[in-house]
């Protein structure tokens, strides 16, 4: 975690790329997560903390689906990453390489399949620990794709480093258990 916000600090310090509002308000509270944890917080408050950040890493994979829907506006607004579909498949192909379109549109499909059930997951509770752990890889492969392809600069809009950071975060947090077993 320190070193996702270490290097959102040094990008932004350098080269002036800031992420956007939201995208800051979820660094932020990843941020506060990993200080519950090294404040040495009660299991509760980490558990609180633990279940906000997964839910705003499921708001974040959730809109990013709802985006190349549309559902945010058009290509080109303010706010939007893709804002259609046909322009989410064209930004995959990029950060493939150029590859054939058709191995983008199956690519495409698979993150957007991949980033709904991690976002249903992690609302749910379902397997925390390796939920938290496949969003931080999922998001690790965006991280080496984005890097190679696009520049580090996409990486550093998008605050892949903090999300990997929060994502790991959630993974080690204890989860909430919905029933107690009897006598306690």
């Amino acid at each position: 975690m320190g070193g996702g916000a270490l290097f959102q600090l040094a990008w932004a310090a350098w080269a002036g790329v800031v992420p956007g509002t939201i995208t800051l308000v979820f660094g932020a509270a990843a941020v506060g997560l990993a200080a519950l944890f090294l404040a040495g917080a009660g299991t509760t408050l980490i558990r609180a903390g633990g279940w906000v950040m997964a839910v705003l890493l499921a708001v974040d994979f959730a809109g990013a689906v709802a985006d190349r829907f549309g559902a945010f506006g058009p290509p080109g607004a303010p706010g939007v990453s893709w804002g259609s579909w046909a322009v989410f498949v064209d930004y995959t192909q990029l950060m493939l390489g150029g590859s054939p379109r058709l191995l983008a549109t199956a690519a495409a499909v698979v993150a957007t399949g991949v980033e709904v059930l991690l976002a249903v997951a992690l609302v749910a509770g379902f397997r925390r620990r390796w939920t938290g752990k496949a969003a931080a890889g999922l998001l690790a492969i965006y991280l080496f794709a984005m890097s190679l392809t696009i520049g580090v600069d996409e990486v550093a809009t998008y605050a892949i480093p903090v999300l990997i950071g929060a994502a790991l975060l959630v993974s080690v947090c204890p989860a909430q258990r919905l029933l107690s077993p009897v006598g306690t």
